[in-house]
């Protein structure tokens, strides 16, 4: 019969799909949480900035500044020597290395493109000068427009951008020296900041993977020895039983199912060892009583006993002159010998070996002369039964 699974391999196989699963499964939703942790503190963190930029930029400042950069032989380089524009820009420049900002400037819709600069607190390749042009996204655009004119706080998701790549916006209403609002304050951070960011929160999702799994396996293990071994311990001790050990099993922590299990088992091995001496006691008795029959019978025959017969020689065991138990039980055996002679005629050969009489006589008697020639035994014996013949 083809041997099953042992039930330590199959926990293993059926836990450790399980365990790789969960494993895998905790750390994608850590991930995307945290993930969406991380996009939800780059929009607190642009929506704030936006909205403190545009309130600390002064608004007679701004709006000189703008209608300077519409003109059209307004020079950026002068303009951004001037007063106005240093001690506004230079806030901007501060808090944008501070907070890791990418991009931390103000714009206006309109100009020849969609929109054109008027601060811009980069410095470097990448500084736009006050009233360069630039084109958004449809939905950036949207934004701009909804901002300037509901007052609402936009921010973007995610997007590509022609000149700056993938960014994600914040653009806050900025208001001019009559109170309406005349720009917007925005703040962008790159895609790399973002993963960087995104990860360290893949590095904490495959360690707190790493850490459910071994967890996992750590109590599949603590599950196999709990469930598996127990039973694999009965199972031996059922295997010990059935050959014959009638010791009780072994007794362990293990769960319900199995405890009782190993009660019943024991229960079993005591009704066995229970029959078992029965079986014995009754067995002993039983040959008691045979024996006391066979001893019975032995007692009860007497004379002769025809051992073999060659047509030319007869060989019998004669009894003694005063037959006792000794002789009786020599007699018994020396009938359950004739039988065998009987039955296996080659056996009948070797007589001389097997005849050894003690109490009685055994004797080879010539049909012919009637002479007996002693083979074993006692002369006493020899000569009652040839005084007797």
């Amino acid at each position: 019969m083809r041997e099953g699974i042992p039930i330590q391999t199959l926990l293993w196989r059926t836990f450790t799909p399980a365990i790789v699963v969960i494993a895998i499964a905790l750390g994608a939703l850590v991930y995307s949480r945290l993930y969406d942790t991380i996009l939800d503190g780059f929009s607190r963190k642009l929506v704030t900035t936006s909205a403190l930029t545009g309130a600390l930029i002064d608004p007679a400042d701004h709006d000189w500044l703008i209608a300077q950069a519409v003109k059209p032989d307004a020079d950026p380089e002068a303009l951004e020597a001037t007063p106005q524009y240093r001690r506004n820009v230079e806030p901007l420049r501060r808090i944008r290395r501070e907070l890791g900002l990418t991009y931390l400037y103000s714009q206006v819709l309109g100009g020849p493109k969609d929109v054109f600069y008027v601060l811009d607190g980069t410095e470097g390749e990448e500084h736009s000068s006050i009233g360069a042009a630039d084109e958004l996204p449809a939905a950036t655009r949207t934004g701009l427009r909804r901002a300037q004119t509901d007052g609402t706080i936009y921010i973007s998701p995610i997007e590509f951008q022609e000149q700056w790549g993938l960014l994600k916006t914040a653009a806050a209403p900025m208001r001019g020296a009559d109170g309406a609002i005349t720009a917007t304050a925005g703040a962008d951070v790159n895609i790399s900041v973002i993963q960087v960011a995104t990860q360290n929160a893949l590095f904490v999702s495959a360690m707190i993977g790493a850490a459910s799994l071994l967890a996992s396996a750590l109590m599949t293990i603590w599950i196999v020895r709990w469930v598996a071994q127990p039973i694999e311990g009965l199972k031996g001790d059922a295997l010990r039983i059935a050959v014959g050990d009638r010791a009780p099993p072994t007794a362990l922590k293990a769960p319900r199912e199995v405890a009782r299990l190993r009660e019943a088992l024991a229960d079993l091995a005591a009704h066995l060892t229970g029959s078992m001496r029965a079986a014995w006691t009754e067995t002993l008795a039983h040959d008691r009583a045979r024996n006391h029959e066979t001893l019975a019978a032995a007692l009860d025959g007497e004379g002769e006993v025809a051992l073999a017969d060659d047509g030319a020689r007869r060989v019998i065991w004669a009894p003694p002159p005063h037959a006792g138990p000794e002789a009786a039980l020599e007699r018994a055996a020396m009938v359950d010998l004739a039988a065998r002679f009987a039955a296996d005629p080659e056996l009948t050969a070797g007589w001389r070996g097997l005849a050894l009489a003690e109490h009685g006589a055994v004797l080879a008697v010539d049909r012919k002369s009637g002479r007996a020639e002693r083979a074993s035994g006692s002369a006493d014996a020899a000569a009652a039964w040839e005084a007797g013949a």
